[in-house]
């Protein structure tokens, strides 16, 4: 794989152990593991913050910002 390779896995998930995403993202030239503490296989509210920021740093997106913002012009 050659492309930015971002593995987001949560520490208790009952399906796919943990160091299953620690392995995987080592096995990716470049690749990057966020960890949710406590986070299982599911993706949980409390945790959304944490993901979306992360995939935003990955991607050098600014889509969080309406778009009037994104393009330099104000909503009226």
């Amino acid at each position: 794989i050659d492309a930015p390779f971002l593995v987001i896995h949560g520490t208790a998930d009952p399906l796919m152990p943990y160091a299953h995403g620690v392995a995987l993202a080592r096995a990716v030239p470049g690749g990057r593991l966020v960890t949710i503490d406590g986070g299982g296989h599911e993706l949980h509210q409390g945790d959304h913050d944490q993901i979306v920021a992360a995939i935003l740093e990955q991607t050098g997106s600014d889509v969080v910002r309406p778009p009037a913002e994104r393009s330099g012009r104000r909503a009226v």
